[in-house]
């Protein structure tokens, strides 16, 4: 059956303080300029007065017993000047008061009317870029006017767990305006932004490439700038990974370079240089450690880069060529449950890529099915978003295609690719759009979030169908007595999921391949997401490192959960969460810190 869209609540951007703020400021700038206009005015006036008794005075110089009459002409002319002056600054008095007045009464009127828009709800924030933090909120980029802002909103769920009816509200403003830029939730729960195609660098957004990076930090709510790879002048909407070792491997848009920034030492290093440039491609974490991706410069032709070994290698051609010719555009690409890289075509192609025995060997490339015409129009993905489904399907959005360059056509059709159909699904719908303003974000729950950049509208999809058993992330060790406020250590099998579950084309990365936790009370019912950070394992020489990779089997991994200090006590229920995927419920006792 079909799975539906249910709308998100609004996200209506009560910024009271803003709103009073800006108009007050408005009003003051124009208060200020009725000032000075009646200041400008005095001056005149004292000028003209001044000129005046000058002439007056120059008469006054033939004023003498004899010519009485010259001395009354000079007399009146001084008393004339006098008056006229004194008129003169009384009305720019007046006018200056009255100007001050109406914006006294405009800046009311602007506030106003702001505040009428907040209570009817009229003035609602775009959507964009979606990630979802690893205390179970979902941070959101908003755009305005075509563009990316700075400002960031987070959805948090409610007590039931519903992201539906959850709750919007802002956090800090970003250092910079970015759209269509590189990213990744790091290990220890930061979200490091990178690049952009278009940026606000210059002071205004305009089309930069923008070479510039900073770090959210969701606890303290700041952002932090860090400087870009060395001689990297621009970064744009390169393409990027995070590593298995949590540390986050970045393609130069304009070259063959790349290189990985380390998150626990904050520097960048070199790496190897690919067979091609990155340009819009999408790439692919496989669990065998390495990344796939079709080469969009060099299409059909594909490549891919051994971690271990910091190299590329060619990976043969695809046997049908996804990368429109025009554009170099290419849809998302997404490891499904099976091992297999999904990848969908900015033509109607689609292909499937499976590892070799040995990752240094060569994969297979093989046809995926077409994607359904609809309307006789060809559809196809011109950079988009795909999602993971915890059925295994991957959801995706595909739009008419043409072969031209410029052409970014509309509307969208929902497909589902089920490991060897694509079939139809439901439209989102606000589904009136090119696929690239779409994106699509895996939920805690389950269900998948879109959001348009140029719409205030957001959805979830929600579907049926269940995750094979053996997808779950498995407890192997939690504390079975918790205290709220204190920080807990949990340990396990597959906390990193299956896959990296979020795709696009090169504009957008939002994995959501690591642990989250979440409490339910048995008493109430509600439901409270914890903040995990630090996903680590032990490597084969037996050193803890990050754990952010894919499908790791049986391999122990921990996550250090931090135990909101107003959680409800009593007996609850503890669930792992990886790519909406809940483990089986751990039983807990949650108790205050006086009750121990």
């Amino acid at each position: 059956m079909p799975g539906t869209w249910v709308k998100i609540r609004v996200n209506c951007t009560k910024r009271l303080p803003i709103v009073i703020s800006r108009c007050t400021e408005w009003a003051d700038q124009g208060s200020r300029q009725c000032q000075s206009w009646a200041d400008e005015g005095y001056n005149k006036c004292d000028r003209w007065e001044d000129e005046g008794h000058s002439e007056c005075s120059s008469w006054g110089k033939e004023c003498h017993w004899y010519t009485f009459w010259n001395c009354i002409v000079e007399w009146i002319c001084h008393a004339w000047y006098w008056v006229a002056h004194w008129v003169c600054k009384a009305w720019y008095w007046v006018a200056n008061w009255v100007c001050q007045a109406w914006y006294w009464v405009a800046k009311w009127v602007c506030t106003s009317w702001n505040l009428l828009f907040i209570w009817l709800c009229l003035n609602e924030a775009n959507g964009g870029a979606l990630f979802l933090l690893t205390d179970g909120t979902v941070l959101m980029n908003e755009n305005n006017a075509g563009y990316g802002t700075r400002r960031w909103w987070k959805l948090t769920p409610d007590n039931t767990g519903s992201y539906v009816n959850g709750t919007w509200s802002r956090v800090a403003d970003s250092i910079n305006a970015r759209q269509f830029f590189s990213s990744a939730v790091l290990a220890d729960g930061r979200l490091l932004v990178c690049g952009g195609e278009y940026s606000d660098a210059s002071g205004s957004n305009t089309q930069d490439e923008t070479n510039l990076c900073e770090i959210y930090d969701p606890v303290a709510n700041t952002w932090t700038s860090i400087s870009p790879p060395t001689g990297w002048t621009q970064i744009g909407d390169g393409a990027c990974s995070l590593l298995p070792d949590g540390r986050f491997f970045l393609g130069n848009l304009s070259d063959t370079r790349t290189a990985i920034f380390d998150p626990l030492v904050g520097t960048w290093t070199a790496s190897a240089s690919k067979n091609d440039r990155s340009s819009e491609e999408t790439w692919i974490l496989l669990p065998d450690n390495t990344i796939v991706t079709p080469q969009c410069s060099s299409h059909p032709s594909s490549e891919k880069y051994i971690i271990a070994n910091g190299a590329w290698q060619n990976e043969g051609n695809l046997p049908g060529d996804l990368v429109e010719a025009s554009s170099i555009e290419i849809g998302p690409g997404i490891l499904l449950p099976d091992g297999r890289g999904f990848f969908v075509g900015a033509t109607s192609a689609t292909a499937l890529y499976t590892m070799p025995n040995i990752n240094t060997g060569q994969g297979t490339w093989v046809a995926g099915p077409n994607i359904p015409s609809v309307n006789k129009n060809n559809l196809g993905s011109k950079d988009g978003p795909g999602c993971l489904m915890v059925n295994g399907n991957i959801l995706f959005p595909a739009a008419p295609v043409d072969g031209i360059k410029d052409n970014y056509n509309q509307p969208c059709s929902f497909f589902e690719f089920d490991g060897t159909n694509i079939i139809t699904s439901t439209d989102v719908p606000n589904n009136v759009c090119p696929t690239f303003m779409g994106r699509l974000l895996l939920l805690p729950t389950g269900e998948i979030m879109w959001a348009r950049e140029d719409g205030s509208a957001y959805y979830a999809f929600q579907y049926q169908g269940v995750p094979n058993n053996n997808w779950r992330p498995v407890i192997s060790a939690c504390p079975s007595s918790i205290m709220a406020g204190s920080t807990i250590q949990i340990s396990g099998r597959q906390f990193n999921g299956l896959s990296q579950a979020v795709g696009y084309g090169d504009d957008y990365s939002a994995a959501t391949n690591y642990p989250l936790v979440r409490i339910r009370n048995n008493a109430t019912g509600h439901f409270r997401y914890c903040r995990t950070a630090n996903h680590t394992t032990t490597d084969i020489a037996g050193n803890m490192i990050p754990s952010m990779g894919v499908a790791t089997g049986n391999a122990i991994i921990n996550t250090n959960v931090q135990i909101p200090t107003d959680l409800e006590t009593g007996l609850s229920e503890l669930f792992v969460v990886a790519n909406g995927i809940a483990s089986e419920p751990f039983v807990v006792t949650i108790f205050s810190r006086g009750q121990g």
